[in-house]
């Protein structure tokens, strides 16, 4: 399988320029006379970010190109999906976000689409021959990373959420660890405001404390989440979370160490790993 990398074209199979015209439109340029021995029944994926409107644009525009040179098995793997966390409608009003993009990649008609740690399963039943790349091996890689540079701790996995909860007996399993400890939060969905962090634990007197998530934007819920861990005792907090947004920085409060990927943008100041191994 060739790929189209729209996240570093230098990487590419196929070599393709991107780039942005004076009014903001996203435009590529595909070197047809480096691809012309190519058999076009050979499979092409398109490796890519959606972190907005305009890399859904490049993505649509890669698609068609290949289309048009008859290629005839075209993929998208896609590290960062915008608009999964908008899953419904979530106050009257506002849109069902997810279901518009979908929508629109459904329309281009991808033999197969990929989505690294997408928010929730919604996702993948709304967009046509949708895959889940599971966290699974990136927490793998998370741990391995972690007990070779601090080996001995006794670590247990954190859900910081009822929504994380869904994912981390997977994650448990597929590790092969049963020390899993259970978070809780408040949210007004009509201000975002959090309030009412809980555990499930009694006490985590000297234990390593591994946070799993999806996402992290503002941090809040990470911060909310390790002071109570450190409250029952926990002597260290890691933050492990696929999608790295970090909007208000990567320090955040009582939180000792963040692990994440280039999933949505390089994070040079945190262990940051390559989203696009987890595709292979």
């Amino acid at each position: 399988m060739l790929t189209l990398h729209l996240i570093h074209p230098e990487k590419s199979d196929i070599p393709v320029e991107t780039l942005r015209f004076p009014d903001g439109q996203p435009h590529l340029k595909i070197d047809t006379s480096a691809i012309a021995l190519i058999e076009r029944q050979t499979p092409v994926r398109i490796l890519t970010r959606l972190n907005d409107g305009n890399d859904l644009l490049m993505l649509l525009f890669a698609q068609q190109a290949l289309s048009h040179l008859e290629f005839r098995d075209v993929r998208a793997d896609i590290t960062y999906l915008t608009a999964a966390r908008m899953d419904r409608v979530m106050r009257p009003g506002e849109p069902f976000s997810l279901k518009v993009i979908a929508a629109v990649l459904n329309a281009a008609q991808f033999r197969k689409v990929r989505i690294f740690d997408p928010h929730s399963e919604v996702t993948t039943a709304l967009i046509d021959r949708a895959y889940a790349v599971e966290n699974h091996r990136f927490m793998r890689d998370v741990l391995e990373d972690y007990n070779t540079r601090r080996p001995g701790e006794h670590i247990v996995l954190v859900s910081p959420d009822g929504g994380a909860l869904k994912k981390i007996y997977s994650l448990a399993k597929f590790i092969g660890t049963t020390d899993v400890v259970e978070c809780m939060k408040t949210r007004d969905v009509k201000t975002g405001a959090l309030s009412g962090f809980k555990t499930s634990a009694e006490d985590l007197s000297g234990k390593t404390c591994i946070i799993a998530d999806d996402i992290c934007d503002g941090g809040g819920t990470f911060a909310g989440t390790a002071k109570v861990l450190k409250d029952k005792g926990a002597a260290r907090v890691v933050l492990a979370v696929s999608h790295g947004i970090f909007s208000k920085g990567t320090s955040i409060e009582y939180v000792d160490e963040i692990y994440t990927t280039d999933s949505f943008r390089e994070v040079p100041d945190v262990h940051c790993f390559a989203a696009e191994r987890y595709f292979h």
